[in-house]
């Protein structure tokens, strides 16, 4: 007989009592009945879960908003009333009611990662920000609606990142699991591995079972009395499946009313990220290598140009007092320039302050013996000679990097990515480490706030620059910068 045969002809099993709110079932009543009792239950309570969800979302994203109209409002007033103009006031209620619905329009209210996230809030808030003062730009108010519409942009960004990060944390913290968190049941292939899940999944592993198909006919019914039992509205297969057993939980989750969720059997694999995707009517498994989709890389890029011309016009003092000190403490240029590779392997002019005396770059040869990490690839020498004594205060605060921010703002660079890269290491790379050309260098990134020139092993510096291209979202490339500053200050590892 077919392992995974309709549950209606498999002989009849007892069945757990019943929760209460739902009819005691016979042990003489078929699982597949039971199983169809379980699915209004499960149906009732994840629709009352995404009420939930959507409603205090919805509520913290409003009171962002109409802060911000209320902030902006003021400022409008302020700035027409020194330029001896009117603004027309755009009311509190028309600013939430067009964020909104330009949020909901943009995805904002579903599920996603970090990265979407973010990408999704700023999409929806630029969309928002362009129906509120859509009618000013067209009127004698242009001048001051352009600018204002800007502001309207970037605060309710900020804000709407800012309630949703708080919103979750207080959630989290004041609301018990069993409430918050939807029950699942995962099915892991031995019973050595953990049946854990992350809180930030969403769910909450409220039974488990390992996948031993030498009796699947028992074990089916057993899955179907654990969903039952639990109450579970989710089930999770981790580990390698044939495709007939998978079929055959998929069947009985469904028909449960549970949501059906398998990791996908390659993403074991290194170097590579699998997703189910749509083709039509057809399904498929689609593996890639880590790298930013176009819709991160737009919002990386506008993060770069402005945190650069920021950084470029309050640095300009210290840019001055730098090469003047340069200047006067050894001869040689200002400026050191160094060929280096970047996003897709394409050869750019990486601009870095002089730390070392003229010619330095010739010598690397000679002093390869020195190199602490062993591999060429990783190549650092403590208390290095050729440093000079003002180039080794610049490396200590890594003031030697500040002219990067031009490559930065050139588009060669990002503020956060990968270290550049020299092409005449490519000889020793293994495949795996070509996967740093998916993203363009940075100035800092997560080798430099963990450990910086203390790291000494390459492989475990690929592994960071995986683990950020992987991770990566706007809320993270933020949290680098913050880390950048205290790091720096420690001066740990920087030589």
């Amino acid at each position: 007989m077919n392992t995974f045969e309709p549950m209606a002809s498999r002989v009849r099993a007892s069945e757990e009592p019943a929760h209460t709110g739902e009819r005691e079932i016979s042990m003489l009543v078929q699982p597949e009945v039971a199983l169809h009792q379980s699915r209004v239950g499960n149906t009732r309570r994840q629709f009352a879960r995404r009420i939930v969800r959507s409603l205090y979302i919805v509520t913290g994203d409003a009171i962002a908003i109409a802060v911000v109209s209320v902030l902006v409002n003021a400022l409008a007033r302020t700035v027409a009333l020194r330029a001896g103009t009117t603004l027309p006031a755009i009311g509190i209620g028309q600013v939430c009611v067009a964020m909104l619905v330009c949020l909901a329009l943009t995805g904002n209210y579903q599920r996603s990662s970090p990265s979407q996230l973010h990408f999704r809030l700023l999409t929806g808030a630029s969309f928002g920000a362009i129906v509120v003062y859509w009618p000013s730009v067209w009127s004698a108010h242009a001048l001051l609606a352009i600018p204002l519409a800007v502001v309207l942009l970037l605060a309710s960004w900020a804000a709407l990142v800012a309630m949703r990060l708080g919103s979750d944390a207080l959630v989290s913290r004041v609301v018990p699991e069993v409430r918050r968190l939807a029950p699942a049941i995962v099915l892991t292939a031995d019973a050595g591995t953990a049946a854990v899940l992350p809180a930030a999944a969403g769910y909450r592993v409220a039974g488990s079972m390992v996948l031993d198909w030498r009796h699947s006919d028992a074990r089916m019914k057993d899955l179907a009395r654990l969903i039952r039992r639990t109450r579970a509205e989710t089930v999770i297969v981790y580990g390698q499946v044939k495709s007939a057993q998978l079929a055959g939980i998929a069947e009985i989750s469904l028909r449960a009313g549970c949501e059906f969720l398998a990791a996908a059997p390659s993403q074991e694999v290194q170097g590579v990220r699998s997703s189910f995707v749509w083709r039509g009517p057809c399904a498929f498994l689609r593996s890639e290598a880590p790298k930013l989709e176009a819709p991160q890389l737009l919002a990386k890029r506008w993060v770069d140009v402005v945190g650069s011309c920021v950084a470029l016009v309050v640095g300009l003092p210290v840019w001055a007092i730098v090469a003047l000190a340069i200047r006067l403490d050894s001869p040689g240029p200002i400026f050191f320039r160094q060929e280096r590779v970047g996003l897709g392997g394409r050869r750019f002019q990486m601009l870095k302050f002089r730390t070392m005396r003229a010619g330095a770059d010739e010598e690397k040869i000679e002093l390869a013996h020195l190199n602490a990490s062993g591999d060429r690839r990783l190549f650092k020498i403590p208390n290095d000679p050729r440093i000079s004594r003002v180039g080794r205060f610049l490396r200590q605060w890594s003031l030697d990097e500040l002219p990067q921010f031009v490559n930065v703002l050139s588009g060669q660079m990002s503020l956060v990515g990968p270290r550049p890269f020299f092409e005449d290491d490519f000889v020793d790379y293994e495949d795996h480490h070509f996967l740093r050309l998916g993203v363009k260098p940075g100035i800092t990134g997560l080798w430099q706030v963990y450990g910086r020139s203390d790291v000494m092993d390459f492989e475990e510096v690929i592994r960071m620059d995986r683990e950020y291209i992987d991770r990566w979202s706007i809320g993270l490339d933020l949290k680098i910068l913050c880390m950048t500053v205290p790091a720096v200050c420690a001066r740990t590892g920087a030589f």
